[in-house]
C-alpha cells in the first residue's frame, strides 16, 4: 500500500472557500479517477498558523502500479487545477509514503 501525501499551507484569506472546494470539487474529481482507494484530509496541529493553516492530504493507493497510473494520467492535471484556482495562496509539497506495518 502506498500513500501520496501533499502538505499545503493555505492563506487565511481563502481558507474557508478552499476547504469547500476541496470537499465539493477537487476530492470528488480525484476519487472519480478510480485509482485512489481512499483519502484523508488532515489539519496539522501545533504548527505556526501566522500565514494560514497547514493541511496534509493523504491519498491511499493499493499498489505502486496503481499510483503510477494515477501519476501518468491524472497527477499533473490535478496539480494544475489547484495552481490555476488558487495560485500562490496555496503552497504545497508532495511526499510518498510506503506502508510498512498496519494495525
Amino acid at each position: 500500500m502506498l500513500i501520496y501525501n501533499v502538505t499545503s499551507k493555505i492563506d487565511h484569506r481563502i481558507h474557508a472557500e478552499w476547504l469547500k472546494w476541496m470537499e465539493r470539487a477537487y476530492l470528488p474529481a480525484v476519487m472519480e479517477t478510480g485509482t485512489v482507494e481512499r483519502y484523508q484530509l488532515t489539519r496539522l496541529l501545533g504548527v505556526d498558523e501566522t500565514d494560514g493553516p497547514t493541511y496534509a492530504l493523504l491519498l491511499t493507493f493499493n499498489s505502486r502500479l496503481v499510483f503510477n497510473i494515477y501519476q501518468e494520467k491524472h497527477l499533473l492535471s490535478n496539480q494544475k487545477a489547484i495552481k490555476d484556482r488558487w495560485g500562490d495562496s496555496v503552497l504545497s509539497f508532495p511526499s510518498m509514503l510506503d506502508v510498512v506495518l498496519k494495525g
